[in-house]
C-alpha cells in the first residue's frame, strides 16, 4: 500500500514575519484591550506581544515580579498607580530589568528607602530618567545613592523637601550627564547646591529652580552652562533684577526663561 503524505496546513499569521507582526502591535498598542485580545489569540502571538512591548504601567507593585518575568524587554516603568513601593518591589525591578530598564517614575509611589535606590542604581546601569517628585520623606543620603546612578540624564526631584545642598552635590558629583534637572519646591536647596550643579553638570539643558531659596549669586555659574536652553525662576523672589538682566545678556543660549512675577514689570 502507498503511503498517504501528510499535508500540513500553515495557518495565514504563520506566514507573517516577527516584523510584520511587531508592525501589527504598534498600530494597536494605543489601545490595551486590543494588546490583551492579541496575546490571547495563540501562544506565538502570546510570546511576540511579550517581546514587543517596552512601556508598562502596573496597577499594584505586587504584580511586578510576574509582569516583569514575562515583559523582559521593559524600558520605560511607570509606578504612579502605585502609592505603596517597597525596596523589595525595586530589588525586583532591578533584577528582572537590569540592563534593559532606561526610566522610572516613582512621583506618586513611597515607602521604599536608600537601600531600594540602591539596588536600583547598581542593577539598572542603563537609567537615564528617574521621577522621585513628591518624595517629602527623601535626605541627603537618599540622594548619594541617587548619584551611583551614572548615567542619569533626566531628573525630576519636584517637594523633595528635606533635601539640602550636601545631598544635590552629591548628586552633581555622581551624575555628570544630567541634562534636565527640576529642583521645584527643595526648600532646603539654596545658592550653594544649585552652584555644585552647574559646575559639574556642564550639559544641562533645563534647569526648574521654582521656589527655590536662592539669591543672584548662583546665577554667576548658571551662566557658564554653554548649553542652557530654559531656565526657571519662578517664585526665586531672593533673585533680583539686576541678576535677571545679566543673565538674559549674558546666556546667549537661553531660549525660555520663567523669572518671579514681581519682578517681571521691571524686567520687562
Amino acid at each position: 500500500m502507498k503511503k498517504v503524505k501528510q499535508i500540513r496546513v500553515l495557518k495565514p499569521f504563520d506566514l507573517l514575519s516577527e516584523e510584520l507582526v511587531f508592525i501589527i502591535l504598534d498600530l494597536i498598542s494605543p489601545n490595551p484591550s486590543d494588546l490583551k485580545s492579541f496575546s490571547l489569540t495563540c501562544k506565538s502571538f502570546y510570546q511576540l506581544e511579550s517581546k514587543h512591548r517596552r512601556s508598562l504601567k502596573p496597577l499594584r507593585s505586587d504584580y511586578l515580579p510576574r509582569i516583569l518575568t514575562r515583559y523582559r524587554n521593559t524600558t520605560d516603568l511607570d509606578l504612579t498607580f502605585c502609592p505603596r513601593v517597597t525596596d523589595y518591589a525595586l530589588s525586583v525591578v532591578g533584577c528582572l530589568s537590569g540592563p534593559t530598564l532606561r526610566s522610572l517614575d516613582l512621583s506618586r509611589s513611597g515607602s521604599f528607602s536608600a537601600a531600594g535606590l540602591l539596588r536600583l542604581a547598581l542593577k539598572c546601569v542603563n537609567l537615564v530618567e528617574i521621577d522621585l517628585s513628591n518624595a517629602t520623606e527623601m535626605r541627603d543620603a537618599d540622594a548619594a545613592v541617587v548619584a551611583e546612578a551614572r548615567s542619569l540624564e533626566r531628573l525630576k526631584l519636584g517637594r523633595c523637601k528635606m533635601l539640602t545642598d550636601m545631598g544635590i552635590g552629591c548628586i552633581a558629583v555622581g551624575c555628570k550627564k544630567l541634562n534636565t534637572v527640576s529642583l521645584k519646591w527643595c526648600v532646603g536647596v539654596g545658592d550653594l547646591g544649585v552652584g555644585l550643579l552647574a559646575v559639574k553638570c556642564k550639559d544641562i539643558r533645563t534647569l526648574d529652580l521654582s521656589y527655590l531659596p536662592i539669591t543672584g549669586k548662583c546665577l554667576h555659574d548658571i551662566l557658564k552652562l554653554q548649553h542652557l536652553e530654559e531656565l526657571l525662576l519662578e517664585g526665586c523672589f531672593g533673585v533680583d533684577d539686576d541678576s535677571l538682566k545679566s543673565l538674559r545678556h549674558d546666556c546667549k543660549s537661553l531660549k525660555v526663561t520663567s523669572i518671579p512675577r514681581n519682578l517681571f514689570d521691571s524686567y520687562t
